[in-house]
């Protein structure tokens, strides 16, 4: 299983050096039923906790949402707040280790966790990379491993 895991996250990461360099595009494909995906900067800024946020426009081929990216530069690292929706999910760096962490308790929100959440990926995921990569890297993963976080009848309502 760890094999294929490993296998499977090669095969990610390859798809996301598909990388655009035109437009401060990133492109690639996510290798999931989501299909490709193209992320670009936001107009504008995401308000999260008291604080703007630098802001990415993530969009997969077979979904009708776009999903925001909110980046959160810290002393050492940047987290990434994904969202979908009412549903947010960080990926952040913790001691040279890139993963989805804590899921943020989600206020007034319709989304059942359990309904949403593939849990065995969750803890797949909490280390996706332990070497430091650029911004556009580390979005490229996210694009690549966020479809895979969430339960397939929770994406059937967004494709």
């Amino acid at each position: 299983m760890k094999t294929l895991m490993k296998m499977s996250c090669a095969v990610l990461f390859s798809s996301f050096m598909l990388i655009a360099s035109a437009a401060n595009k990133v492109k690639g494909d996510s290798n999931t039923p989501m299909g490709k995906y193209v992320i670009e900067e936001a107009d504008d800024a995401i308000g999260y906790q008291g604080k703007e946020l630098k802001a990415y426009k993530l969009c997969y081929e077979n979904c009708k949402k776009e999903v925001l990216i909110g980046v959160e530069e810290l002393e050492h690292c940047r987290n990434f707040i994904v969202f979908l929706d009412d549903l947010q999910i960080i990926y952040a760096c913790d001691k040279g280790v890139f993963g989805v962490t804590k899921i943020p308790k989600q206020k007034s929100t319709s989304i059942n966790l359990k309904e949403a959440i593939d849990r065995q990926q969750f803890f797949y995921q909490k280390v996706i990379t332990q070497r430091p990569k650029t911004e556009k890297e580390l979005l490229g993963l996210i694009a690549c491993y966020y479809p895979a976080l969430l339960k397939s009848g929770f994406l059937l309502q967004y494709s």
